[in-house]
């Protein structure tokens, strides 16, 4: 059992969908800068951003499994196809 020291703030499913759609455009801008090309000041810039959103979930309740799941499904541009619950608005 962890022990909760801060009240989690509750969100509704419109922002935590907003939140993983801002989670995604940073993995986009991750997988799409080339270090040979602009240098790694804005792929850093997106981890840290990604960061920040991550604390944002974790500190509203979502749990740690479900922020992990969403974050292997960006960095793998979802190879599970429609068995993914984050991309199934796109088949």
């Amino acid at each position: 059992m962890q022990l909760e020291l801060f009240p989690f703030e509750p969100m509704s499913v419109a922002e935590k969908q907003q939140i993983f759609e801002i989670i995604k455009r940073h993995y986009w801008t991750i997988r799409n800068t080339r270090s040979w090309r602009f240098g790694d000041a804005p792929r850093r810039k997106a981890y840290r951003r990604i960061e920040v959103e991550k604390k944002r979930l974790m500190m509203s309740g979502v749990s740690k499994r479900e922020i992990l799941d969403y974050l292997a499904c960006c960095r793998l541009k979802c190879k599970r196809g429609k068995d993914c619950p984050y991309c199934r608005s796109n088949f």
